[in-house]
């Protein structure tokens, strides 16, 4: 029980010598039990009498001794005055419901009740043990019981946040339901270990995650994943920190989210944004998009620090900004098969590959890649690997330092824009669909020639049914010599469309309708039947995906059959003779400029002399249809 000293006459008070004080329990007449002592054992006389001392005409009055009571009470003297209620304070609620007390936060105005008040927060130690790593009674289980209570009442609430406290937790794994975010004291402050084989943190509902806390997988155990979601959207992560498993996330689809300052680290595969059905286990699985991920870092990785994949869904529409990629010994930024990824301000540093950039296989109509950008940002030391579609594959203002890039089969240019290239940085592979432009000069490539054979300067693969109308204009230097040399020409070129064989035919196609195929979902416009009855061949153009052997294609006007085999591609012919829209002005007549066709190629080739090397700078404009 609380005591509380009556201090009203421990010093001499006026007016009151001899007085007789009663001590009533507040609100009623009846005697309250006062004591001499601050332990409230030793009961002291009820009333008082006061002592009493005169000086001149005023008589002055105090206790004999200090006068302690354990309960609200009121002081009448001399049956004429009274005070007002004295309430010891509360400082134990056993066996009293205090859910009406009124409680004012220190330094604020408002008062609510304490029921009111403590509700507004759910701590996870107000439901159970939560002991951190190293005191006696520390368990993952016991622990676990506590945050799933807590977990429970938020999720039975509709949502809200779990507060954790500062330290280390041995926990099992756990879900998180709709609006429920678990919430430490922050990154590194507040750390969840969890070395199991399983799924530590799932997200079982959309707008829930995690906030301000490390969740640890402590060994990179074999198929560990720090936290999984199928198909939710708005998943919060906030100040978070995912490490030492062998996936710190796995998401399979969702849309709308928003993280900022997260970080992963030390993983087999770092965190793996995928479009993706989830085929082969519950089936719910969706497209991923609009995501932004804002500043954090992800190193240490072995396999992939970030997989962005069109696995069997649409994936595409994510935003990463301030993204560091350090020391991952793998292939740190994986971009497969998806569409609209911008990646803005990042920093590529100590990597083994920076960046592989492909279409999804087996390739279809929705994960070729297309829409890549890299805004600002520096890239240093490793590789970067670009192959396939590449369509509107952008790298701006991007400083690039010592990178081996590598473009295999790519089907459209890689533009480089205003970007910085700067000691060693070497091309392999395709090297001339690295298309150098600057804002002032239009797009250009480079090269030298050291002999007298007509060398490819730069080159554009057409597609099938493509038209285009060209210009070039190129200047020769010879660096071992004073020759030069000035071009400008022009030349048109066409690509056939793809053939299809077809037979079973049991109606007739027509000429500019849209074929579909049945099985693969691949569509292209009919440019030309060769229709022999039950069997024929369509040329296509504009074509979207692969078709298959023996699928059913359509038209969707009456036209229908059976693909009797794969496309059968044409090679790219001049349309009529190089023209020169100004005559060459040269210093050797042994040098040259000129289109030339070379399988699905369009191709720019210089001419230099024996002996003589010399440096080739080209721009090229397309104008495509």
């Amino acid at each position: 029980m609380a005591s509380i000293r009556l201090s009203e006459f421990d010093t001499w008070r006026p007016g009151y010598g001899l007085a007789t004080v009663t001590i009533v329990r507040a609100g009623t007449d009846s005697l309250a039990t006062v004591y001499s002592d601050e332990d409230l054992q030793n009961v002291a006389a009820n009333p008082q009498t006061l002592l009493g001392n005169t000086v001149g005409e005023t008589s002055y009055g105090k206790w004999s001794a200090p006068l302690y009571v354990g309960l609200a009470v009121e002081l009448h003297i001399d049956t004429v005055d009274r005070t007002g209620v004295i309430r010891p304070a509360i400082d134990d609620l056993e066996g009293e419901d205090g859910s009406d007390l009124l409680v004012t936060v220190d330094g604020g105005s408002e008062a609510y009740s304490l029921a009111e008040r403590l509700g507004r927060r759910i701590d996870a130690r107000d439901y159970g043990e939560f002991v951190e790593v190293g005191v006696v009674g520390a368990s993952a289980a016991t622990n676990s019981a506590t945050l799933q209570a807590a977990l429970g009442v938020a999720g039975a609430a509709g949502g809200g946040f779990v507060e954790l406290p500062p330290g280390f937790y041995t926990v099992n794994p756990f879900s998180l339901a709709e609006n429920v975010v678990l919430r430490g004291q922050g990154r590194g402050a507040t750390t969840l270990q969890c070395n199991q084989a399983s799924r530590v943190a799932t997200i079982a509902g959309p707008r829930a995650g995690l906030s301000r806390l490390t969740l640890d997988g402590v060994s990179v155990v074999a198929g560990s994943v720090g936290l999984y979601s199928v198909a939710n959207d708005q998943i919060v992560l906030d100040d978070v920190e995912i490490k030492r498993f062998a996936a710190s996330k796995h998401i399979r689809g969702g849309e709308n989210m928003v993280w900022e300052k997260l970080y992963i680290s030390d993983c087999a595969d770092g965190s793996k944004l995928h479009g993706d059905t989830d085929a082969g286990d519950s089936g719910l699985g969706k497209r991923l998009g609009n995501v932004r991920w804002i500043g954090g870092r992800i190193d240490l990785c072995s396999v992939t620090g970030l997989d962005v994949r069109n696995v069997d869904a649409p994936c595409g529409q994510i935003t990463l900004e301030g993204v560091e990629f350090d020391t991952n010994t793998g292939t740190a930024l994986s971009i497969i098969g998806a569409r609209g990824v911008t990646v803005i301000d990042p920093v590529f540093v100590g990597n083994t590959v920076d960046l592989e950039i492909d279409d999804g296989s087996p390739l279809d109509g929705d994960n070729s890649i297309a829409n890549i950008r890299f805004l600002r940002g520096r890239i240093s030391g490793g590789e970067m690997e670009l192959s396939g579609t590449l369509e509107s594959v952008v790298f701006q203002e991007v400083e690039i330092d010592d990178v081996d890039i590598t473009l295999t089969s790519p089907l459209n240019n890689v533009l480089a824009l205003d970007c910085r290239e700067i000691n060693d940085v070497t091309l392999a592979g395709t090297a001339t669909a690295w298309l150098r432009s600057r804002t002032t000069d239009k797009g250009e490539s480079f090269g030298v020639t050291t002999s007298n054979g007509a060398t490819k300067a730069w080159g554009i693969e057409l597609d099938p049914g493509q038209r285009v109308f060209l210009t070039a204009k190129v200047v020769g230097r010879q660096q071992n010599g004073t020759n030069d040399g000035f071009y400008f020409v022009a030349v048109s070129a066409r690509r056939p469309g793809s053939a299809l064989a077809y037979d079973t035919q049991t109606g007739n196609f027509t000429l500019g309708a849209i074929l579909t195929g049945a099985t693969s979902g691949a569509t292209g416009r009919i440019t030309a039947d060769a229709d022999g009855g039950a069997t024929g061949t369509l040329t296509l153009q504009d074509i979207d995906g692969v078709f298959v052997d023996n699928e059913i294609i359509t038209d969707g006007s009456g036209g229908s059959a059976l693909a009797n085999g794969a496309l059968v591609a044409a090679n790219v012919a001049l349309a009529g003779t190089n023209e020169e829209v100004r005559a060459p002005q040269e210093t050797n007549a042994n040098w040259a400029c000129a289109f030339a066709a070379n399988g699905p190629e369009i191709e720019l080739r210089v001419t230099g002399d024996t002996g003589q090397t010399v440096e080739w700078t080209v721009e090229v404009e397309v104008v495509s249809s």
